[in-house]
């Protein structure tokens, strides 16, 4: 098979017409460069050389005028490339040269069949350079002058697409603000509907007056702590808490000042709480303290320091002393009072019930549950 030289500084395009050409079974030969493949024909003597006429380096037209002036190099038969926007200019060259012509972008059967045709004819005479140097300048002038106008186009393409490019930048910074915008304002919805959520939350277990817990908030801690004093295997204490004669203050100064002595009370007993400790306002005049884990004595000790300490606050309301302010006291506990921590509260409430009978003022702890 014959052999052939192809002549391409970008590899991909190599690759793609040599393995195009080995696949047909011809011989192949590479060079980069017109120098590189002057030697090669020197060595090799191909069969055809496919060159670019605008390679980079020495150009298709050169390559081939060097090689017919050395009168003892082998003449191969030549195939022009060019690109399709010089098609005319550049086919009109290569007859000049004797040469085949193909334009590119190159497609497979189109340059088989040049290929096939350019070995199947004659092998090109010795040319006097003299003569191709002045037929090749009158081609290479207008191709000089397509390229320019090409060029020329290009930029101006070049230029509408870097125009194009910044106002798409500033559109998309536009939109990029508006989305920066649009984020933070979700933020802040969000971060509102967390404080919401957390204010309602806080109005859900807390009380509106004292700022303790609530009732309800009580009733779901008795569970987690009975279940924690089962695991521990520990005792806590419930104290059922009542201001003695509330009504009297509310009859005499006002449900204001009866409002000062709830929350003075509520401070005082928030403030004499243990980390552990759970206070809250049960209802009305009525508080409840819970503290776990914590012995029969403990518990009792607090009582009667809660029911002494109360006896000597200084309440005040519109410059006018209030009180003295006493408190009874119910304790119940658990396990001894009950099974579970609803029924200690009852315990402790029955307590309550009983010191107000026992002339208030004072502590009772409940009874033992009967077996």
């Amino acid at each position: 098979m014959a052999t052939i030289l192809i002549i391409e500084d970008r590899p991909v395009n190599l690759r793609f017409v040599a393995t195009l050409l080995r696949d047909r079974g011809y011989r192949l030969l590479e060079a980069s460069g017109g120098e590189e493949a002057l030697r090669i024909v020197r060595a090799e003597r191909p069969d055809l050389v496919i060159i670019d006429i605008l390679t980079s380096g020495m150009d298709g037209c050169q390559f081939v005028l060097n090689l017919r002036s050395d009168p003892n190099s082998v003449q191969p038969r030549i195939v022009f490339r060019a690109a399709a926007h010089i098609a005319a200019e550049a086919e009109a060259l290569a007859t000049t040269f004797g040469a085949s012509f193909i334009a590119k972008p190159v497609n497979p059967e189109t340059l088989l069949a040049v290929v096939d045709a350019a070995l199947s004819g004659p092998s090109p005479p010795p040319a006097e350079a003299h003569s191709e140097h002045k037929s090749i300048d009158s081609f290479l002038r207008p191709i000089a002058r397509k390229l320019h106008r090409h060029t020329v186009n290009l930029e101006r393409l070049n230029a509408q697409l870097g125009r194009g490019i910044a106002q798409r930048d500033a559109q998309l910074e536009v939109v990029r603000a508006a989305l920066d915008q649009e984020i933070k304002k979700r933020l802040w919805a969000e971060q509102e509907l967390t404080q919401a959520n957390l204010r309602l939350h806080d109005q859900v277990v807390h009380d509106g007056l004292t700022g303790l817990h609530n009732r309800r908030y009580l009733e779901e801690s008795l569970g987690r702590e009975e279940s924690r004093a089962r695991r521990s295997s520990q005792p806590f204490g419930v104290l059922m808490i009542d201001i003695d004669n509330f009504k009297r203050f509310n009859d005499t100064l006002g449900h204001a000042a009866g409002d000062a002595v709830l929350c003075a009370i509520g401070q005082y007993m928030l403030s004499a709480a243990r980390g552990e400790d759970i206070v809250s306002r049960y209802g009305g005049e009525e508080f409840v303290l819970v503290m776990a884990p914590a012995s029969q004595g403990t518990v009792l000790e607090r009582a009667e320091k809660l029911r002494r300490e109360v006896q000597n606050l200084e309440i005040e309301y519109e410059g006018r002393r209030v009180g003295p302010i006493t408190i009874s006291v119910g304790i119940g506990m658990f396990p001894d009072h009950g099974e579970g921590g609803q029924e200690v509260l009852r315990v402790a409430d029955a307590a309550l019930y009983q010191a107000k009978r026992s002339g208030r003022n004072c502590v009772v702890v409940g009874d033992k549950v009967k077996a």
